[in-house]
């Protein structure tokens, strides 16, 4: 072959080769993980993207891209991060991943379902007296698990642990609304009916028209060692001379917490050695009786 030919035959060679070459640009593609989940209200998740090629590398580009959502009453994302927050609404949102290199475009679809209840609370609390024929109406008040709160008292189920001392309404419009009929005393329940969430209160049934007078509170003088425990109770006195055992519904509080604190069962824990006053507040309408004890803290 004589010298223009090979040259030729070269030239064709080159030709093919570039030709080839621009014909199959390398394209990586995107990818999103997790593409999809079920959260809950308050629950946050991180996303990760990377860059794929044909036969290169993988890259982690979680952080380059820029990230959008559908819905940011279902949930929102950090659009440089990558981190998905399920809001309050439930229902189910599309998060998109933007890659402007490669100018592709990767998404996740995520249900957010409905808010999950994390406690009730009943009032009034921790308890209310009330005289034989009295009505109370009750409130349930829900805090859910990314803390927002909201009035649930015609969703939850009423009931009363005694209704031989007091009944409670769990018929609409009346929900809540408990009668005192005999005396004695009965938790109110307020139940979540879908997750069994409880919140409680508790009524006192005493004759007509009768007052809480006093607070006796026990033991007198109390003592405890550092990093121990010692039970408070206290008695209420009425004004039809009645008495009742008032130890969770009164209001515990110590005088020098640094000193010794006290739970909403009258549990005393000592923490430094010292004196300190143990006081139970009567519950509602009689906040102003109060009784206490003192408590000595040994080492």
């Amino acid at each position: 072959m004589n010298a223009p030919a090979k040259l030729l035959l070269l030239l064709g060679a080159l030709f093919v080769t570039l030709f080839t070459s621009c014909a199959d640009p390398v394209t990586p593609t995107l990818e999103i993980s997790p593409t999809s989940r079920d959260l809950v209200s308050g629950e946050t998740l991180q996303l990760t993207v990377t860059r794929r090629y044909p036969a290169g590398p993988v890259e982690n580009i979680t952080t380059r891209v820029t990230y959008t959502t559908s819905d940011v009453s279902i949930a929102t994302v950090v659009p440089q991060g990558g981190a998905v927050t399920a809001r309050t609404n439930p229902g189910s949102v599309i998060i998109k991943a933007y890659d402007p290199i490669s100018d592709a475009t990767v998404a996740a679809t995520f249900t957010v379902a409905r808010q999950q209840i994390r406690s009730i609370e009943v009032s009034p609390t921790p308890a209310i007296v009330l005289a034989r024929g009295a009505t109370q109406q009750f409130t349930a008040v829900a805090t859910y698990n990314d803390d927002s709160k909201r009035d649930v008292t015609q969703e939850v189920s009423w009931s009363s642990t005694n209704v031989g001392a007091v009944i409670v309404d769990d018929a609409a419009p009346t929900k809540g609304i408990a009668k005192a009929v005999a005396n004695g005393d009965a938790s109110i329940l307020a139940t979540d009916p879908v997750t069994r969430v409880q919140g409680r209160s508790i009524v006192f049934v005493t004759g007509v028209s009768p007052v809480l007078v006093s607070l006796l509170v026990t033991p007198n003088p109390g003592v405890v060692n550092v990093a121990r425990t010692v039970p408070f109770g206290a008695v209420g006195v009425f004004s039809d001379g009645s008495s009742q055992n008032m130890t969770n519904a009164v209001t515990w509080s110590s005088s020098r917490t640094d000193l010794a604190t006290v739970d909403g069962a009258g549990i005393a824990t000592g923490v430094a050695a010292g004196d300190v006053t143990i006081t139970a507040t009567g519950p509602e309408p009689s906040t102003t009786i109060k009784g206490s004890a003192a408590l000595k803290v040994q080492p």
